[in-house]
């Protein structure tokens, strides 16, 4: 019952004479902003095609019609049904509106479907007809305008009438139906021409006609019926047409209606450039021009939807530049021959359109024919295409894109998919040009070159950074500490001197700073000279031990402070072999990684220094390095460079013997899945390791030849190529070399590949054999890693090395700084026993250690398991709940259960 009563409510609704004439004034303003628009494209053109003017004579003839329904509902509504002259006069133009509207219809359907359309015999003979019945509606409009009522008018009005409506939608009409659908059936008819007719005809057209057979069917029998029926009816007709004429007008006119256009129409796709990024990003790593067809086919797929197969890049040949896509075919061979016979006017319709789509040109030129359009549709029929995109440099055609006829079957081509592939080509347009008149691998490099000098400026001025902020940060120490020296006692002479040395000197004679102070006071009063010294504090920073003659004789003055920038800088300058370095010694004082590195070389000559800063120059570079050093140091030395490049991964290759297979190959960069017989494609090493993994390959001269040209090519150019393919992907991976043989002689000998020996040799550190070190450096470093043996400082004067140890050492010399490390710790443990305080002395349990991330760890010891991050490093490091305890020294069970609380599962 409810529903009954909603239908019941909307059919009153939408019966009632305000809403029906509600409808109709829209459905007449419509119509009439539809006429100025076709108005002004009429002054717009020079000259206007005949079936514009068949367009606005249509929407006059409706306005009049639907302009009479609207007067007749205010007669209704305002008048009372009151009949007057006007309104009579009124429906009779009405009358005459209803024929001339399907002349003009007739002629406007057979006019956009013919070229260079002609008035027929049969369309003089209906517009001679049309004409009649509207003489006949206009004489009597005004000859019997004071025949109101319908009972006074003549009976050969009714009978005009009738037959006029017969004639007007059935002999009239019904053959341009015919026609028009005819031509549909046509190829010549082009695909624009022939979306739009069945756009009109489906929506606009057909739909027009029934509604107004069915407005004036009731008319052929009962003048009153019509009266009835014929406002409803009119008006719901209003509404459908309305609806479907602001559907279509937005769809015909973006398909160029009438050539309203010169391009299908489009709303811009805003999310392009976001997609287009993807392209440049694609264009940066391009090397060859066969990349570039990929590049170009996965643009028109991703953005218009163009399989692959059906877009084709074509590279013409340059004098100095031949590409492999340049042999002779059939779609080829026609351009060139169109490009070398066709005429200078072509050339100019070429540039000016930039880009050749053949439905467009089809219907243009069905309505303008033109003869450079005529030559072109005849260019691309040849080629089977449906868009011919040119691509210039300095106005010579380099390259062309083909799309295959027919690429995309239900859709066209719009001016913003032109827009997007224009600024496809222009960027394609610039990298074909480079790549054909320069040498892009030299680009390349060089790029990759600029690349690396930049992370490496980057690096310094980070270091430069972190150095001052470590002198600003002893700004609050600036106070200087004043010691009194006489008669073999040290007095302080301020506040500040008992804090700087934190210990009575002449209590506590074997401390190292009392021994330090002792020292520089016998230098003074033996050579009546001003002497500095560099001593460590209670908590190890460097003090300044400055000491000069006093006035009184035997009296010496020192002065305690913590250094300046020029003091670490004046301790070790003249032994520079290249002063330019100066900064570098700032840095090794003041860095964490020169303290790295000071920690695991803690010699000071000149032979250690000038490799100490070789080492950090590396470490603040990303250049693929070669090591030439002992095999016990090389680990060392490699895990502290790829600590300081911030890398997360090092992934060792460690080759004991020749390599006889591509394991090592397909590991480092993949196989090309032709060649691969295992069923998982394995992602590449040197992919899977992209900006956050350093590659340490251990005796590289066990690599295969072929090996070492991919891994060559890639250290050159940033780039590696998938083993037995030249698909090339980029990657940011810090490799790492080692090898004790003699490369060059290896490469004379055919054994080594002189690509990668060239590319090696410009980052080669060979560090100085500890065989030939002067002995006074060799003593020094020693005495560094006592240093670092001994936590508890108590005992480091009683185990300190003596000349005689250091003699021992000088004789009996260690090939490696792990082996040196190694005698100078057993030095230390049997010191400790023959002095009965083995089980006292404190030993630091990371000396042993050489990885700087495991250094904290080991220090900690069983404490290391409480702390959910040491714990973590440790599993990434050793995956092994085993070597963690071992390396802890703790038992397994302790391990296991604090992976299981971590979630650390093997």
């Amino acid at each position: 019952m409810m529903i009954e009563n909603i239908f019941s409510y909307i059919h009153s609704s939408l019966s009632s004479p305000a809403f029906l004439l509600g409808v109709l004034l829209f459905s007449v303003a419509l119509k009439i902003f539809i006429f100025i628009k076709l108005i002004q494209r009429r002054a717009a053109l020079y000259q206007a095609p005949l079936s514009l003017y068949f367009l606005i004579g249509i929407l006059v003839s409706t306005i009049v019609q639907e302009s009479d329904f609207a007067i007749g509902l205010i007669r209704e509504i305002f008048f009372n049904g009151f009949n007057h002259q006007f309104f009579i006069f009124f429906r009779r133009m009405a009358w005459i509106a209803i024929t001339l509207q399907y002349q003009f219809l007739a002629l406007f359907i057979e006019s956009i479907v013919s070229k260079n359309f002609q008035l027929k015999l049969r369309h003089k003979i209906s517009s001679a007809l049309s004409l009649g019945f509207a003489l006949f509606f206009l004489g009597i409009a005004f000859i019997d305008i004071n025949r109101i009522r319908a009972e006074d008018k003549y009976f050969i009005e009714f009978l005009i009438q009738n037959i006029s409506i017969i004639y007007t939608y059935f002999p009239l009409i019904i053959p341009s139906f015919i026609f028009a659908i005819s031509q549909l059936r046509k190829p010549q008819l082009p695909r624009l021409l022939q979306k739009q007719l069945r756009l009109l005809l489906s929506i606009v057209i057909l739909p027009i006609w029934i509604f107004d057979f069915i407005l004036v069917l009731p008319l052929i029998f009962s003048f009153e019926l019509w009266l009835n029926t014929g406002y409803a009816s009119a008006s719901f007709s209003a509404i459908l047409l309305s609806i479907a004429i602001i559907y279509c007008s937005k769809r015909v006119i973006g398909l160029r209606f009438l050539n309203w256009s010169p391009q299908v129409q489009s709303p811009i796709d805003i999310n392009f450039m976001e997609n287009f990024k993807t392209i440049l990003e694609r264009f940066s790593h391009v090397t060859s021009l066969e990349e570039l067809t990929h590049i170009t086919q996965g643009f028109f797929k991703e953005s218009f939807g163009i399989p692959y197969n059906r877009v084709q890049l074509h590279i013409r040949s340059t004098q100095h530049h031949r590409t492999p896509q340049q042999e002779d075919g059939s779609t080829v061979a026609l351009v060139e021959t169109f490009m070398s016979t066709h005429e200078k006017m072509m050339c100019e319709y070429l540039k000016k359109n930039s880009i050749l789509v053949y439905d467009e040109i089809a219907f243009s030129d069905f309505y303008e024919s033109t003869p450079d359009s005529e030559q072109a549709l005849a260019f691309l029929d040849g080629i089977q295409a449906d868009i011919f995109l040119p691509i210039y440099e300095k106005d010579s055609m380099i390259a062309y894109i083909v799309v295959d006829r027919f690429a995309r079957l239900n859709t066209f081509y719009t001016n913003t998919e032109y827009d997007e592939m224009l600024i496809f080509i222009r960027y394609l347009s610039n990298i074909i040009n480079l790549m054909q008149n320069k040498n892009l691998d030299v680009l390349i490099r060089q790029e990759k070159e600029l690349q690396e000098e930049l992370y490496s400026k980057h690096q310094e001025i980070g270091q430069y950074k972190e150095s001052i902020r470590s002198f600003l940060r002893n700004q609050k120490h600036k106070s200087i500490g004043i010691i009194f020296y006489k008669n073999r006692r040290f007095t302080f002479g301020n506040q500040a001197s008992k804090e700087l040395i934190g210990i009575n000197p002449n209590i506590q004679e074997g401390h190292p700073t009392a021994k330090a102070l002792k020292q520089l006071a016998q230098q003074v009063t033996a050579y009546k000279t001003a002497q500095t010294l560099h001593a460590k504090d209670a908590d190890g920073n460097t003090l300044i031990l400055s000491g000069m003659p006093s006035l009184e004789h035997n009296n010496v003055i020192i002065s305690a402070y913590y250094p300046e920038v020029t003091d670490v800088i004046k301790k070790q300058i003249d032994i520079l072999r290249d002063p330019s370095e100066w900064d570098y010694l700032l840095y090794l004082e003041t860095t964490k990684p020169g303290k790295l590195i000071n920690q695991l070389i803690p010699g000071s000559g000149e032979t250690l220094l000038n490799f100490k800063i070789a080492l950090l120059k590396t470490a603040l570079s990303k250049k693929a390095t070669l090591l030439n050093i002992a095999d016990r140091d090389i680990r060392p030395m490699v895990e502290l460079l790829h600590h300081v490049s911030l890398r997360e991964t090092l992934h060792v290759i460690e080759l004991t013997e020749p390599v006889k297979n591509f394991a090592v190959a397909i590991n480092l960069f993949g196989i090309n899945a032709l060649f691969n017989t295992s069923k998982e494609q394995a992602i590449p090493l040197l992919e899977k390791l992209d900006s956050i993994g350093s590659i340490f390959i251990q005796n590289v001269e066990l690599l295969d030849l072929e090996t070492q040209e991919y891994l060559a090519e890639f250290i050159r150019y940033g780039f590696f190529r998938v083993f037995k393919s030249e698909h090339k992907i980029s990657s940011n991976v810090r490799i790492m070399c080692s090898s004790n043989k003699d490369l060059g002689a290896l490469v004379r000998e055919g054994k080594f590949s002189q690509s990668l020996f060239n590319e090696l040799k410009h980052t080669t550190l060979e560090m100085p054999s500890l065989l030939t070190l002067p002995e006074d450096e060799l003593g020094i470093l020693a005495e560094g890693f006592s240093e670092q043996a001994i936590v508890n400082q108590t005992y480091k004067n009683l185990l300190s090395l003596s000349e005689k140890d250091k003699f021992k050492l000088s004789h009996h010399r260690p090939a490696s700084l792990e082996e040196l490390k190694g005698k100078v710790q057993q030095i230390l443990i049997q010191k400790s026993k023959k002095n009965d305080i083995y089980d006292e002395t404190q030993f630091d349990p990371a000396y042993e250690v050489s990885d700087p991330e495991l250094v904290q760890a080991a220090r900690l010891g069983k404490k290391a398991l409480k702390d959910q991050k040491i714990m973590s490093l440790l599993w990434n490091k050793f995956k092994n709940q085993n070597k963690i305890a071992s390396f802890l020294g703790v038992n397994r069970s302790s391990v296991n259960r604090r992976c299981k609380q971590y979630h650390l599962d093997e």
